[in-house]
């Protein structure tokens, strides 16, 4: 079975990651690092989960603070550790460009002061929005998403729950008010909402582009 570099595959590739034993698909969104905004530790291949996992919590709180909210913690134990051990220790530790605390601030932290992390949720600037409630240059468009409407609906971003277009949770806070936070509606579109509202999440994490990937599209550490 041939055996193919993770940095060789093109954006828009499915690759393959088992979560809690199964296998899911991962879409490729970005190869390298975005923009300088990043610090180098986020130079890798992007993966995004391609379908929602779930639905969870933003906060259970009403507060917008993306590095002390529930779904920060849950990512980075209860589901990182679904994973398997070796695509655990693989997994960059990445710091990535975040709105520091609660409230309607715009201001981003970024590059060796970014928010650590291995699992996080993708920000309304990674995806492509550009509208006035969303912190301002929260990182930068990823290739997957390049071209997509800046303050409307667009196909790329619609995810699947159980075979049915669902809503699902992005790390960026609602800017407008400290108690919501961003999440992208069923036709690929934004809105914000109370941060202790269930929507889906779709985990987001980047591999070194050394790892291979086989010929089913599993991603191996070997």
């Amino acid at each position: 079975m041939a055996n193919v570099r993770l940095g060789a595959k093109a954006v828009g590739s499915i690759v393959k990651i088992k979560v809690n034993g199964a296998a899911k698909d991962f879409i490729i969104v970005h190869q390298g690092k975005p923009s300088s905004v990043y610090d180098d530790s986020c130079s890798g291949t992007w993966l995004l989960m391609k379908d929602i996992y779930e639905n969870r919590q933003w906060h259970s709180s009403d507060t917008n603070d993306y590095a002390n909210s529930t779904i920060h913690s849950y990512l980075n134990s209860t589901f990182l550790a679904m994973l398997d051990s070796n695509i655990q220790k693989a997994i960059k530790q990445v710091k990535l460009p975040y709105r520091k605390g609660s409230g309607t601030s715009t201001t981003v932290t970024s590059g060796s002061n970014g928010l650590p992390a291995k699992i996080f949720l993708l920000s309304a600037t990674e995806m492509s929005f550009n509208f006035s409630y969303m912190p301002s240059g929260e990182g930068a468009e990823l290739a997957y998403f390049k071209g997509c409407a800046d303050n409307s609906s667009d196909s790329k971003r619609v995810a699947y729950l159980n075979g049915s277009a669902a809503r699902w949770w992005l790390r960026s806070p609602g800017c407008n008010y400290s108690y919501s936070a961003l999440y992208v509606l069923s036709n690929g579109d934004w809105l914000n909402s109370y941060c202790s509202y269930s929507y889906g999440i779709r985990p987001a994490l980047i591999l070194p582009s050394t790892l291979l990937v086989s010929d089913d599209g599993t991603v191996s550490t070997n």
